[in-house]
């Protein structure tokens, strides 16, 4: 999918015209699911689960807005610290639960309660079937990555004395407890395990920051987590914006799930952060998180909906507008989601998009859904 970004992003950068009416089509032709691949998996909350049937939409796109609720917590709730530092990531987290919604959990934030019981956690923002909510500003600390919040935990580089040129070179631990970067060793000490030293089989599973500066490797702060059992990178609750999908039982994840990605795309505009800043809570903690995505194997499938989302963003700062116009909708309704589906026979879903360019001009395109 990532082409697909690239190539109108590249058009937008290189052009002093907008793209046409028939471009942009082109484009939402190619994010249309002709075949609706339905799905059955387990939704997870810690190591509990239920099955639930997980349908796509007619298109990678949602077409439908942010209508953010904002709920944000009282300055000086406990799960509000206040000091503010420099975002570098989107951290993608689940729920988990069984039964609480977006609304549920955000007001769990902005009262620092459940019931009776403290409640310590906070994020940015909580995503449901129930909508968008923020609990927290954008450039504040929140408790919602596990990796601790004061200034040990902050995002750093620290130069390795190794250079190259490798995007992503393959990271190790040497037997005297320093990194190493395609086999040769760096000035940066590895976490260890109370004194015992580590090796690479205990990563995270995206890996330990590196950036080249100046031809040099440098590595970000990393750390040990006694519970998980994993070498994570700092800055998930100081630099990173949390964010909460729901995945109670009952709810139409692919649509929280759309959601989310409509949410980090918006911020990733806001911020000018690349796809590569897109991450899950495993990252920072080794956290098993976002767990459905994760075990079920959708998490490349959420950064396509995230691209697939920013790209149409573009296109709407442009002066592009679009409609979505279900014609039956017994089975998908005004946002392209399916809502319905034959038990028996498999049927075609028509439905016509609506492009309005920045001048006024229009152009509309019938386009059919093959649903099982």
């Amino acid at each position: 999918m990532k082409y697909l970004i690239f190539i109108f992003l590249f058009i937008l950068s290189t052009s002093s015209n907008i793209p046409t009416l028939e471009e942009v089509m082109n484009y939402i032709s190619l994010i249309i699911n002709k075949t609706i691949k339905i799905k059955n998996i387990k939704v997870w909350a810690l190591e509990n689960y239920w099955e639930h049937q997980l349908i796509p939409s007619v298109s990678k796109y949602l077409f439908e807005e942010i209508n953010m609720k904002e709920n944000i917590a009282p300055e000086g709730n406990p799960n509000r610290p206040g000091d503010k530092h420099e975002k570098k990531y989107i951290t993608v987290h689940d729920t988990g639960d069984f039964s609480f919604n977006a609304k549920q959990w955000s007001q769990a934030v902005h009262d620092a309660k459940i019931g009776s019981s403290d409640y310590i956690v906070s994020y940015q923002y909580v995503v449901g079937n129930d909508g968008f909510y923020h609990n927290i500003p954008d450039d504040e600390t929140a408790y919602h990555a596990g990796d601790g919040a004061t200034s040990a935990s902050l995002f750093k580089e620290y130069p390795t004395g190794v250079y190259g040129e490798k995007k992503n070179p393959h990271i190790s631990i040497n037997n005297d407890g320093y990194y190493e970067i395609e086999g040769k060793k760096t000035k940066v000490i590895a976490p260890t395990d109370n004194g015992k030293i580590l090796n690479e089989n205990y990563f995270n599973d995206l890996g330990i920051y590196t950036n080249i500066i100046d031809g040099m490797y440098y590595i970000g702060s990393t750390w040990f987590s006694d519970t998980y059992k994993r070498i994570g990178n700092h800055g998930g609750n100081t630099n990173s914006i949390g964010i909460e999908s729901c995945v109670n039982r009952g709810s139409d994840i692919y649509l929280t799930w759309q959601r989310t990605a409509k949410l980090v795309a918006k911020l990733m505009d806001e911020n000018n952060f690349g796809m590569e800043q897109i991450v899950q809570h495993h990252y920072f903690s080794g956290k098993d998180c976002p767990q459905t995505m994760r075990t079920e194997g959708y998490w490349n499938h959420f950064l396509e909906l995230v691209e697939v989302e920013f790209q149409m963003l573009q296109f709407k700062k442009l002066g592009f507008s679009f409609e979505f116009i279900p014609i039956n909708t017994y089975y998908v309704n005004e946002v392209g989601r399916v809502i319905n589906r034959d038990h028996y026979l498999s049927i075609n879903v028509n439905y016509i998009i609506k492009i309005i360019d920045p001048d006024g001009n229009k152009l509309t395109k019938l386009f059919s859904s093959s649903i099982p």
